[in-house]
């Protein structure tokens, strides 16, 4: 199973290279794919991605995700784009799906400003700094000052921040993941998670 995970996402990750070759439109990859990236094993159903907001090139987005087997609801995908809203885009090919957002709030445009160009699967794609990953985890789980510690550890992301938090420990920049978690307010939820044994 494992193998036929990796041998699909090769492939997709490989359409979508060319496809952002093609089109020249900022994009990053964040979610899952970010989260294998940076040391969490685990799986994933989609490949979120945020692309800059620049509605002339949606046509061409489009045909291209058609053209490299992409099974895109034009109609679906310009109304996601209207409402601000995710845009799932399902693979002809494999089970797997795109989640796109178009950049519209400062933070999205601040983490694909700040991609970073890596290697996946020998792919050379665009990806959220790991300390944007790690803000978006607790960003999805907000502020947990009242769940107990035992509770805490049911929530995924919990699982996922703490993964990536204690695997990349030497490699995150905690002056700057500090300063960004306090302007959104979060701070206590940082604490409470970096105080968890894991």
């Amino acid at each position: 199973m494992e193998c036929i995970f990796i041998a699909e996402l090769d492939d997709i990750l490989s359409r979508l290279e060319k496809i952002f070759e093609k089109i020249r439109i900022k994009y990053v990859i964040v979610g899952g794919i970010a989260l294998i990236h940076y040391g969490h094993v685990r799986t994933t159903q989609d490949i979120d991605l945020i692309i800059e907001n620049d509605a002339s090139k949606i046509p061409q987005l489009i045909d291209l995700l058609k053209a490299f087997e992409f099974d895109v609801m034009k109609d679906q995908f310009y109304k996601g784009y209207r409402e601000k809203t995710h845009i799932s885009v399902f693979d002809k090919k494999s089970y797997l799906r795109l989640d796109i957002k178009f950049a519209e709030e400062q933070r999205e445009i601040e983490v694909l400003t700040n991609a970073v160009h890596v290697k996946i699967l020998s792919k050379d794609l665009l990806i959220a700094p790991l300390e944007y990953v790690l803000i978006g985890k607790i960003l999805y789980l907000g502020n947990i000052e009242d769940v107990p510690d035992s509770e805490l550890l049911e929530y995924q992301d919990a699982i996922d921040f703490l993964t990536l938090f204690h695997v990349n420990k030497e490699k995150i920049d905690l002056t700057f993941l500090e300063r960004k978690i306090k302007e959104l307010g979060l701070n206590t939820t940082l604490k409470r998670l970096k105080k968890i044994k894991f």
